[in-house]
């Protein structure tokens, strides 16, 4: 369509007007940001330091940087863990397929009911819905599984390097308030296939153009927002600020979405370029250490998207084409303007509003909080802004009482000495001794009060003020985890802290998983509308998998244990145990390939059963034989006792009657008294063996 220049002005001219709306929308928030910014990166804003002596300390501890990083690395290991995805896509519980997948469905049940008829002799029966909706299931889970992956591989593309984009986006968010992810981009890529050669028969590779999704991280610097919307998908539209050099704003008259005779137009025009740096940018340079860059704005080009609705009369006089029965209805559009002047107008090829394509991670995010929610450094400002003046406080207090003042009275000097120098030991300082009685002293040490340890008290008590604020204790961190007490000490007692600690972290992973849905589900409608692989779609939606699974995986470990644990003999026959050692190393981040197939590893508890029950069978045997041996033993001993108690009596009978015999013949009265007290000894032996 032949449109001449000025008939794309009027469309421009209102673009700019909203832009410009927006662009003062925003002034406040970008106040804000440079201040979070400055917070994190330890600086002081300009009115503070304007206020501080050069001579006095200007110390700025980074704890906010710390709490910064140590939310993003958390967010990280949390949300995207090594072993499995922070996202899947799930069946509609009642999927929709198409006509020809639901006929061959049928067909197959059909013939599988004709073959089971034939077997048992029977004539064949109807199909029964309930069997159709079990293998539509069945179905439509297959081609999830086949879209996941197909989702999965176009994220692992080096080119993205998904994890390091929602770095950047989590880590906006915990600075600034907001990280915006827009999703699909689209890249188109050369990939090698192998195809039959009709003339010989044979695999031949055979180049070819793919199209493939992509997410992009946004600075939040660059987009503005409709700050006027209640919530993110509630914005009117949003504008995009894209800032290129010539070389790559003439590229795009080469594509053709835009109009090139416009844009050479304006190169012919405008040989320098438009590009002009807005105040926060001057600050961001200040703030980064770049203000020394020269040149900056030289032959560049500054350009506007406008993604968001358009009247219809105004998408028609713009050249583009709508029914004139929607001529009065508002379209999601998709244009490009450059000052005043569009480069490119259509309607958007994808989504039906600005939060389909612009995805944003908002952790703090309310009734309250606005539109671009409250980065984690204007949480913690005023306990920034204590620690920091009383961290000056004490370094100033250190310089002045580090070594005593010394105070010299020139009067007292020798007559021609003005000055003793320096301090330092075994120097001899001569005095006149004038004053009262001679006593006054020509050097005098001049000693400061110090308050170091109660400003190391006070720094203390703000830190800890610090940790609740920001809901990251230091000793999640690492740092001083003896203040816990011995109790923590234990695994179990840690465990739940640590539960405790990610209560909080719940709000900002589900933020995460809305930021991971909406990503998802772009490449998800992406894929359903323009992948040429019919074999993957189906009736499916996106879900965050970090609010359900990912966020206490070490609580639920220990909870797994404590559980398992307790369970009676009656419990553990009713639970699949397999099962829950795979819910043990899932709840560790550990491979589950490490685990023998079920099969194998059922096989193999019972054949260490049985094990365990003949080695207790022999065990039982061997003890028998060992009780009956030391029975015999004990028989044997008994009967020896016997015999021998036999013969002991025996033997003192024989003895008694001697000692009778001799009695009788015995002649004098000391024999026998002694013969007497044999045969005593004799009789009481023998009584006690009888007993």
């Amino acid at each position: 369509m032949d449109i001449k220049f000025d008939q794309m002005k009027k469309l421009g001219i209102q673009l700019k007007g909203k832009r410009v709306r927006y662009e003062g929308d925003r002034d406040n928030i970008e106040t804000q940001w440079l201040q979070n910014l400055r917070q994190y990166m330890r600086q002081y804003d300009p009115k503070i330091k304007e206020k501080m002596k050069k001579d006095r300390s200007q110390a700025y501890p980074g704890d906010t940087r710390v709490k910064v990083q140590s939310e993003v690395a958390k967010m990280m290991e949390m949300m995207l863990p090594a072993l499995e995805r922070n996202w899947e896509l799930a069946v509609s519980p009642v999927p929709s397929i198409a006509k020809k997948d639901l006929d061959k469905i049928i067909d197959q049940l059909e013939t599988a009911e004709e073959v089971a008829a034939q077997q048992e002799e029977r004539e064949p029966g109807p199909i029964q819905s309930e069997s159709i909706e079990r293998a539509v299931k069945a179905f439509a889970e297959e081609r999830k599984k086949d879209m996941e992956a197909e989702i999965a591989d176009q994220l692992e593309d080096p080119l993205t390097d998904y994890p390091q984009m929602l770095k950047r986006a989590v880590r906006s968010g915990t600075i600034y308030g907001i990280g915006i992810v827009r999703s699909p981009q689209v890249r188109t890529l050369k990939e090698r296939e192998f195809e039959i050669d009709e003339a010989t028969g044979r695999y031949q590779a055979v180049e070819k153009k793919v199209r493939r999704p992509y997410p992009e991280f946004v600075r939040c610097w660059d987009y503005y927002p409709d700050l006027s919307a209640r919530v993110w998908e509630d914005q009117e539209g949003g504008f995009e600020r894209v800032v290129v050099n010539r070389n790559d704003f003439a590229a795009f008259a080469d594509r053709p979405d835009f109009r090139a005779d416009i844009i050479k137009q304006y190169l012919k025009d405008n040989s320098i370029g438009n590009y002009t740096a807005r105040t926060y940018e001057s600050e961001l340079q200040t703030i980064s250490d770049e203000s020394n860059f020269t040149d900056r704005n030289s032959r560049r080009y500054e350009v506007y998207r406008w993604l968001g609705f358009i009247s219809g009369h105004d998408l028609d006089e713009a050249g583009v084409s709508v029914k004139p029965s929607e001529l009065a209805d508002m379209h999601f559009a998709d244009v490009w303007i450059i000052d005043d002047i569009v480069i490119k107008a259509e309607k958007a090829s994808f989504g039906s509003r600005v939060s389909d394509v612009y995805h944003a991670y908002i952790p703090a995010e309310d009734e309250d909080s606005g539109l671009t929610g409250v980065g984690l450094p204007e949480d913690v400002r005023d306990s920034q802004m204590s620690i920091c003046a009383t961290n000056r406080a004490l370094m100033d207090n250190m310089a002045a009482v580090a070594g005593p003042i010394i105070e010299v009275n020139q009067d007292l000097l020798p007559s021609g000495r003005k000055s003793v120098g320096s301090i330092h030991a075994f120097m001899t300082i001569e005095s006149d001794h004038a004053g009262i009685s001679g006593t006054a002293r020509a050097v005098n040490a001049l000693f400061i009060p110090s308050h170091i340890s109660e400003l190391l008290s006070i720094l203390e008590m703000q830190r800890k003020q610090l940790d609740i604020e920001s809901n990251i204790p230091s000793w999640t961190q690492g740092v001083d985890p003896g203040q816990l007490g011995e109790a923590f000490r234990t695994s179990g007692n840690m465990s739940a802290m640590t539960g405790g600690a990610n209560m909080t972290t719940k709000d900002r992973v589900r933020a995460f998983d809305k930021l991971t849905v909406g990503v998802i589900t772009s490449m998800l409608k992406w894929n359903m509308e323009f992948n040429p692989k019919e074999d993957i779609k189906g009736d499916f939606g996106a879900r965050g998998r970090g609010n359900i699974s990912l966020v206490a995986k070490e609580v639920r470990g220990a909870a797994l244990d404590q559980m398992t644990a307790q369970f009676t003999p009656e419990e553990q026959a009713m639970v699949d145990a397999y099962g829950l050692l795979e819910d043990k190393f899932e709840s560790r981040d550990l491979p589950k390939t490490r685990l023998l197939p079920r099969e194998t590893a059922l096989k193999n508890v019972q054949s260490m059963k049985e094990a365990q029950a003949a080695a207790q069978q022999a065990e039982a045997g061997l003890t028998g034989a060992k009780t009956n041996k030391e029975n015999a033993q004990a028989g044997k001993l008994e009967a020896d006792a016997q015999a021998t108690g036999q013969t002991t009596e025996a033997l003192i009978e024989n003895l008694l009657a001697q000692a009778e015999n001799s009695l009788a013949q015995a002649e004098g009265s000391k024999e026998k008294g002694r013969l007497e007290n044999l045969k005593l000894l004799l009789e009481g032996a023998l009584k006690d063996g009888e007993s």
